[in-house]
């Protein structure tokens, strides 16, 4: 193998996180020596010692007897560059400097941290190898611009149609694209939708797929409901299925007949024309430190935050179905903000899941 090659391997490794990091990043690591992999780790939860730390452990298991001579002059090659600070843990940068490491190899850097100049004054080869990387869009985000990065998830007909008007049992979309979108519920740390799909749908909004949730050390991520007034009956599957729950409100007094649910947390954001403030959510939002935040909603919150130019990423659920005046359009407002017209999105992946088809919209210049 080559040096190259060693960070596509850690960057496979960096994908095993994905569904159990939280708010941290992924991270893979892989330590080389004569083009051989010795050692090898990941970053798996949050508050879990760092990928370089787990891949360092994995050399003293792998060679018990002889570990520092087999990691002297050896090529560490991390997806993301050694943290210098003490956060959840100490900075990975003092354990690698511990060992006489030939070569770092990085594939991106991390402008919260200041390893660099470190790791090259002690005489290590510094190479910065950047590769293509989806994995923390909204690590990046929130540390350049202290916003979530916002994907809004949407299963439509092809006639762009969104929600039955009259029988809202009716799925528009087939079970396996149902099951498709539970990966995105699970790579955010937050699921947001609005008090009119929580009332028509009575949806859960947890990660139901077995795959993801038997995962050692997977949690679901927080649900949430933005809802400008509308009373909300705790019977629904909303308040009834276990796990955190937020609901954004601009008074709080409205809901004291939801005092009863558990795990639930009652949060005032103020009003912008008669409904929440999206800015200033999203300042909250980044207040408690989430990254990542999935859209499930109906036509008027899917609306409010196009118009706010809010969402980095549309994932679209499209069904061979012509709906016509049974369904709701999926955009209420202008037509140059439709990510299928916009300018500022092209489309970044197509795939058929059975019948249907997904696509994916993402800004053209990327975050912002």
């Amino acid at each position: 193998m080559t040096e190259s090659s060693f960070m596509l391997e850690a960057l496979e490794l960096a994908k095993k996180g994905q569904f159990t990091s939280g708010t941290g990043a992924c991270v893979g690591c892989i330590i080389s020596k004569n083009n051989k992999i010795i050692g090898e780790g990941f970053y798996e939860f949050f508050g879990a010692p760092h990928a370089e730390i787990m891949a360092i452990e994995s050399v003293k298991k792998n060679y018990k007897n002889d570990f520092n001579a087999v990691i002297a002059d050896s090529t560490i090659t991390v997806t993301l560059e050694p943290c210098s600070k003490f956060g959840k843990t100490p900075p990975c940068l003092d354990e690698i400097l511990k060992y006489k490491f030939k070569k770092i190899i990085i594939g991106q850097l991390d402008s919260s941290q200041s390893s660099l100049e470190q790791l090259k004054n002690s005489g290590i080869e510094v190479v910065i190898e950047e590769i293509p990387n989806e994995l923390n869009k909204g690590f990046f985000k929130s540390l350049k611009y202290k916003k979530p990065y916002i994907r809004a998830k949407i299963a439509m007909s092809e006639d762009k149609k969104i929600a039955f008007i009259e029988n809202d049992k009716q799925w528009i979309t087939c079970p396996a694209s149902r099951l498709d979108g539970h990966k995105f519920r699970a790579v955010s740390d937050i699921i947001l939708t609005g008090s009119g799909t929580i009332k028509r749908d009575n949806p859960a909004l947890d990660v139901r797929d077995t795959m993801i949730t038997e995962l050692k050390n997977f949690r679901q991520p927080i649900r949430a409901i933005i809802s400008s007034g509308s009373k909300l009956d705790a019977n629904l599957k909303f308040f009834k299925t276990t796990g955190q729950k937020i609901l954004f409100c601009s008074n709080k007094e409205v809901y004291k007949n939801l005092d009863s649910v558990k795990d639930l947390e009652i949060l005032e954001i103020e009003n912008s024309r008669s409904k929440i403030d999206l800015l200033k959510l999203l300042n909250k939002l980044s207040l408690l430190e989430i990254h990542d935040v999935l859209l499930e909603s109906g036509p008027k919150l899917i609306t409010s935050f196009i118009e706010a130019d809010l969402i980095d990423e549309f994932i679209i659920y499209i069904a061979p179905k012509i709906l016509s005046n049974k369904a709701l359009s999926f955009f209420e407002g202008e037509d140059s903000k439709n990510p299928f017209n916009s300018k500022d999105f092209i489309l970044s992946e197509e795939v058929l899941i059975e019948d249907d088809k997904r696509i994916i919209y993402k800004r053209k210049n990327g975050i912002e």
